[in-house]
Parts: structure tokens; C-alpha cells; sequence
């Protein structure tokens, strides 16, 4: 009986295999030197071992190839370059990784398709929307790959993955909604996607060739590497698979790995690097869309959650009986999560709504709750499979497998209690996710290894115990109503009056929310739709990349812009943390952004003198976005429109002087200035409405800073903006 060891897929060191694919050749360098190769290089170069610590510079020069030096530095980033060698072009690729600088090699397959980019990112820009943004991708893809199956993988909240859209040559299985397993992709696997996000095994079952030199392979990382061989485990699993090729481009969505444009050919295929970064451009295009897409709609969903929790704590203040209320308005606390049940334990009674298990069950759970509250994160338990976790057996645990228990304090048993159902449904997997096992002894030692499935054929399996999980909006609004529950149930009348006058202000603070987005968002988007416009008649590639990359930064600032002001509307100013914020850079960008928003080319814009100001870094861009657009804005149908921005430090202070030459402000019409909604007379030419001005007056006043201004109708305006002295950090209370 030998001592047993069990190695698992997700156990590889997929990232140091320590080989290349045949239609690569690796050199990699340090300090200059050639200390490793990939075998297949010598009979490419016509050369032997004794490379090995030769200069690379040398190297090249002596075989005749010519590489411009100055196009790389030492970095991680990808440099890549055209070189000739026996009059056979090639791409030279490099990059620097754990100290070594790697050269990759592959040949340049005559592909006209690739300047089809240009067409392609317009195409998915202009004709997606966020129901068939992937559809739309798989098809522009396959004009340039041409394999026999292109997917949109999704991976879900538990690391497994599913097919959401695909696009099939004729008389091929659909995918479409089959389920994969967590380990199919395993952890490290999905790691290594995010970081190097474009893959191809041009042939499963072709050669690999070995990493040979002065280190071991376990030292060389190629993680970042264009070449390396796929793991033995995964060649495997596509041979099970009947596939000889697969190319694979991940799809990023705000910095995770939201899923991958998986594409299959039952036949050996090979893409040569210019169509790999081709696929993966228009991947990313996508997926800046998609996130766009989702930003908004999360924005909308987050204000219309906003607005029934504010009546729910309205309703709930209203009553004087507290106990009473929560009964009233149990079903619309039940709604706010989105939960088929709900239990309230408060003041020794037990409130219900919904789909509850019986009576003994109920005691179960909050017995339950009460032993293990110490185990709670932050007093709050979530799970979508409780059967599952606790050992408790329910007489009706399919009324409950999705909880949120919310306790109501540390030295009490009063709690919330959100239920989900059984979600009961049945799931198409690709092939039952099993795995074989594989036992060999080495060393003394029966070494376990468990392979991949040979069967896909369709597997369905009726899940039990679990519930659709929680979205993290509906355990926000958990938390939210805990802590509305937790302050209104302690408190004395004289304090009713005291939360309602905060409703008011949590009111205002939404309605200046909501205006925020419809006002500041035209900004970028008016800079995405002219860059568009005018790309469609830029004849120059060159000027059409830069033209791209002016749409692609917009539609970046405009999803930063809706993150930034989804935490604006969060915070209180008890807890606004100020912070030195640089300034220079975010003036010139807005200066220009706004001459393009406001068709106002010809303005002159000065800058003169831009000093730190001590603030919030969101609330600071919104400051500055207004007043300097509206300082644009106002001067654009001005003879000579110009704009002047100076700071100036003071003893005690930063100020801020923006002044343009535009319409001015009469000064009968002094009182309107900062009130939300007013306009002034002579502004009714210009699109407006009356909002930027009173969100800058309500954000410099939480920062412990001023607007004032100095006008005359027909000659212009001055703004200051007078901001505290940076000296040192601190928060307001």
C-alpha cells in the first residue's frame, strides 16, 4: 500500500508548463543574455545550444534580423513589431515578466480581413444594444476567425459557466444554455484569462516544444506569453470534446472576468497574431459597451429603490405604534428584497407575509440565529442554500432555502427574516461534471490525478436546496431597512421629529441625484456622438485610431461618471473624507471636453495658475464640470468667446476665478442663481435646466467651501470658487 497524493485540474501551474506551441518560438533574456529557448528555435535560426548566454542584440545581428530597439522598454506591456527573416515576415512580440524579457516569434499569415477593424467597431457601436450586444460580437468575430462554433461564455456568482449565445456552422449540436462546471475553468485558469485575456491552441493534438536553458522551467513565468503550450488536462478535454483548435478572448466588465468569447473547430486552425488582437479589440469594444449598458440600467434600478425606501421609512415613522407599522408595511419590507416570505421577530412577536414555513420551523431559525449571531458578518447572515449549510432539519425547507437574517442589535433577539423558495429547476450541463481518476506511482508514492469527462452529451440535473441568489441591491436595501428599524424602534417621539427632518434632506439629496446624471452625462455623450460622426468621414486609418480612442476614453469617462455619482448619492456629510485633489490635469480636460459638448471650437480658453484644493475628489469634478461648461456654454455665441481660469492661494484658502465674456447675469435676477429648476431670462437659447449652479452651491458647502459671483447682463460673468487650504487631511463631522 503506497502513501497516496490527489492532484486536481485546478491544481495545475498552467502558468509554468514550460513549453511553447509549434507556431512559436520563444528566446528569453536577462540583462540582455539569452539564458532559455524553445527547442524549435535552433532548427528556425539554424543555430545550437551555445546561444545560451549570448548578447540578443548580437544574436539578431548576426542572423539577420533587424528589430527596432527603441520600440520596447523593460515593462510588462506588450511591444510588438514586424521583422523579416529568409524573406518570411514574422511578428516579433515582447515583454518583461519576473525579471525576464521574452522575445516570441510567429509568422504572418496574409490576412486582408484585418482591415475590416474599423468597420467592425462601428458596426457593433452603432447597431448593439444590451439585448444583443453579443450577437452581435459573435458575427463580427466570426468574419475574422471563421471557426466552427463561436460562445458567449458567462461565468456565474459559484465560478460555474454557461453558454448565453453562440453562433454554429450548419448541422452542428447547439451549446446554447448548457451548463459547464466551476472546474472546467478552475480558479487559477480564470485568474490567468483576466491578466492575459487573448488564448489559442492552434492544434490539440499537434507538437509542443520544450523550454530549455540556465533556469528551471519552473522559474519562467508565461503568464503573459503569446505561445505557451495549453495543460496536458486541457488538451484532453478538448480531445474529449472532438475539437482540434480553440481560440478564446476574455471578456472584462469593470476590472473582473465577466465571461469569454470561446471558439471551437473540430479541425487544426491557426490565427496568427493580428487577427487574435483583432478579435480581442472588438471584445473589448463590447464589453465598454455592455458595461455602459449596465451601469445605466443599475442606475435606474438603485433611484427606484431609493424612492420605495424612502416611502417605506416614511410609512414606517408615521405610525405611533411601532409595532403596528411593521405589521402595516411587512409586505412592502418583504418586497424591497425581492423575497417570497418574510418573518419580523420584535418585542417577543412574530410577524409574517408571504410563502413562511409552519410554526416549528420558524422557532428552528431563529434558534438557530440566536446561537450563531457571533458568526454573522456586521449582524447580517445571507445564503441561497440554508439547508444546505445548517444542521437543522425543517419540516418545509424548500420555503427557505434563500435567507437573509438581519439581527435587530447585539444584546437582543429581535431580527429580520427574508425568505426565498426552492428554485426547482433543471439544468441542461455539458456532459455529467465528473471526472475520471488516473493512479501511477512515482517516487513511492500512488500520485491520484483526476481527468477530464469524456462524455458532453447533454446531462440534466433537477437542482434542489437552493434559491435564486441575493443580488447585492437587495441585501443593500436589507441593511438600509435594518438600520431604519433599528433607529426608529429606540427612539422617543421628540425624535420622530428629528428623522423626519432627515427624510427631507435624504429627498433633496435624491432629486439633486437624479438631476445630477440627466445634467452632467450630456457631456460625454455629446463627445462620444461628434467623435463618432466625424470618424465616419476621416478617410486616414491613423486619424481614425484616434478617433476611436477619443470615443473609447468618453464612453470610459462616462462609466466613471455614473460609478462617482452612484457613491455621491451614498454619502452623508458626517461622512465626507477631504483629501488633497490635484487639479490641473481634470481643468485642461473639462476646458477642452466642454468646447467640444458646446460646438464652441473658437473659444479661447486661459489656465493660469492651478493649485491643490482640499476636497472630494467626485464632489471637486462636479464642481469644476459645471462651472467651467457653463462659463463655455455662455460665452460660445460671443464675437470672441473666451474663458480665463485662475487659482490663487490665500492664507486660509484656494479660490478658484473662472470668468467668460458671455451673456451675464441681470442682477433683478440675483435671487434665482442657485435655486434648483431657475433660469435665467436671457439663458432661454441655451439648453439648460436651471440644475448644474445648485448642485455646485450644495457640494461646496459640504466641503466646508463657498460659490460666489460678480455680473452684468451682456458682459460677463465671474465665478469663485473658494475651497479650503490643503494643510492636512481630515474628515468633516
Amino acid at each position: 500500500m503506497y502513501p497516496k497524493e490527489y492532484i486536481n485540474c485546478d491544481q495545475e501551474p498552467i502558468h509554468i508548463c514550460g513549453e511553447v506551441q509549434s507556431y512559436g518560438f520563444l528566446l528569453g533574456t536577462q540583462n540582455s543574455r539569452v539564458i532559455f529557448y524553445s527547442e524549435n528555435i535552433l532548427d528556425l535560426f539554424s543555430l545550437d545550444p551555445s546561444i545560451l548566454g549570448k548578447d540578443i542584440q548580437v544574436l539578431f545581428n548576426n542572423i539577420g534580423i533587424d528589430v527596432n530597439w527603441e520600440n520596447y522598454s523593460n515593462t510588462e506591456d506588450l511591444a510588438i513589431q514586424h521583422i523579416n527573416f529568409r524573406n518570411i515576415e514574422y511578428t516579433l512580440s515582447i515583454h518583461t515578466n519576473g525579471g525576464f524579457t521574452f522575445f516570441e516569434m510567429e509568422k504572418v499569415i496574409p490576412n486582408h480581413k484585418i482591415n475590416k477593424e474599423y468597420a467592425a467597431i462601428q458596426h457593433i457601436l452603432r447597431n448593439s444594444n444590451d439585448e444583443n450586444i453579443w450577437k452581435v460580437l459573435l458575427k463580427e468575430i466570426q468574419d475574422v476567425i471563421d471557426y466552427d462554433r463561436a460562445m458567449i461564455y458567462q461565468f456565474l456568482y459559484d465560478g460555474s459557466g454557461q453558454v448565453i449565445e453562440e453562433l454554429v456552422k450548419p448541422n452542428l449540436e447547439s451549446y446554447l444554455d448548457l451548463h459547464y462546471p466551476e472546474s472546467d475553468i478552475p480558479a487559477q485558469a480564470r485568474a490567468l484569462y483576466l491578466k492575459n485575456p487573448v488564448r489559442i491552441t492552434s492544434h490539440v493534438s499537434g507538437q509542443t516544444y520544450p523550454i530549455v536553458g540556465l533556469v528551471p522551467k519552473e522559474e519562467i513565468d508565461l503568464t503573459y506569453s503569446i505561445t505557451r503550450a495549453s495543460s496536458p488536462v486541457h488538451r484532453e478535454y478538448l480531445k474529449n470534446a472532438k475539437v482540434e483548435s480553440s481560440f478564446s478572448t476574455s471578456i472584462i466588465v469593470n476590472g473582473e472576468l465577466w465571461g469569454m468569447v470561446a471558439c471551437q473547430n473540430a479541425e487544426p486552425k491557426h490565427l496568427d497574431l493580428q487577427s487574435r488582437l483583432l478579435a480581442e479589440t472588438l471584445t473589448r469594444t463590447s464589453a465598454n459597451a455592455f458595461a455602459s449598458y449596465r451601469s445605466l440600467q443599475t442606475l435606474e434600478e438603485y433611484q427606484r429603490i431609493n424612492l420605495s425606501n424612502i416611502s417605506l421609512r416614511q410609512n414606517l415613522l408615521s405610525e405611533e405604534d411601532f409595532g403596528k407599522a411593521l405589521e402595516t408595511n411587512i409586505r412592502d419590507i418583504m418586497d424591497s428584497c425581492a423575497a417570497d416570505g418574510m418573518i419580523i421577530k420584535i418585542n417577543n412577536e412574530i410577524l409574517t407575509a408571504g410563502s413562511v414555513p409552519n410554526h416549528p420551523d420558524i422557532e428552528k431559525i431563529i434558534n438557530w440565529s440566536k446561537e450563531n449571531n457571533l458568526n454573522f458578518e456586521e449582524n447580517i447572515y445571507i445564503s441561497n442554500t440554508l439547508c444546505q449549510d445548517i444542521n437543522v432539519e425543517l419540516d418545509n425547507p424548500e420555503k427557505s432555502c434563500g435567507i437573509i437574517i438581519s439581527v435587530l442589535g447585539n444584546n437582543t433577539s429581535d431580527m429580520l427574516i427574508w425568505l426565498r423558495k426552492e428554485q426547482g429547476q433543471k439544468i441542461k450541463w455539458a456532459g455529467k461534471p465528473e471526472k475520471g481518476i488516473i493512479s501511477e506511482i512515482k517516487d513511492g508514492v500512488e500520485i491520484i490525478k483526476f481527468s477530464p469527462r469524456k462524455s458532453f452529451e447533454v446531462w440534466k440535473e433537477y437542482v434542489k436546496g437552493t434559491s435564486l441568489p441575493w443580488k447585492i441591491k437587495e441585501i443593500e436595501s436589507a441593511r438600509w431597512i435594518t438600520s431604519v428599524i433599528l433607529k426608529a424602534s429606540h427612539t422617543k417621539s421628540s425624535q420622530i421629529v428629528d428623522l423626519n427632518n432627515q427624510l427631507k434632506e435624504l429627498n433633496q439629496e435624491l432629486d439633486s441625484f437624479s438631476h445630477t446624471i440627466s445634467h452632467d452625462l450630456n457631456t460625454p455623450l455629446t463627445v462620444i456622438k461628434l467623435n463618432a460622426q466625424l470618424a465616419q468621414k476621416i478617410p486616414d486609418p491613423e486619424n481614425v485610431q484616434k478617433t476611436l480612442s477619443n470615443i473609447i476614453t468618453q464612453v470610459d469617462t462616462m462609466s466613471e461618471m455614473i460609478r462617482n455619482v452612484l457613491e455621491l448619492s451614498k454619502i452623508k456629510k458626517s461622512e465626507i473624507e477631504l483629501k488633497r485633489v490635484e487639479v490641473d490635469s481634470l481643468i485642461s480636460k473639462l476646458a477642452e471636453d466642454s468646447k467640444i459638448s458646446f460646438n464652441s471650437p473658437h473659444t479661447e480658453i486661459v489656465i493660469e495658475n492651478t493649485p491643490e484644493v482640499l476636497g472630494d475628489k467626485t464632489m471637486v469634478y462636479q464642481v469644476f464640470v459645471n462651472v467651467i461648461g457653463n462659463a463655455v456654454k455662455y460665452s460660445s455665441k460671443s464675437s470672441k468667446p473666451m474663458v480665463k481660469i485662475e487659482g490663487e492661494v490665500y492664507e486660509d484658502a484656494v479660490t478658484y476665478k473662472i470668468t467668460d465674456n458671455g451673456i451675464g447675469i441681470d442682477k433683478k435676477e440675483s435671487n434665482k442663481m442657485f435655486k434648483i429648476f431657475s433660469r435665467m431670462n436671457n439663458a432661454k437659447e441655451f439648453h439648460g435646466n436651471g440644475v448644474g449652479l445648485s448642485i455646485v452651491h450644495h457640494l461646496m458647502e459640504k466641503m466646508g467651501g463657498k460659490i460666489s459671483y460678480e455680473s452684468e447682463s451682456g458682459k460677463g460673468t465671474t465665478f469663485t470658487l473658494k475651497f479650503q487650504k490643503p494643510n492636512y487631511d481630515f474628515s468633516i463631522s
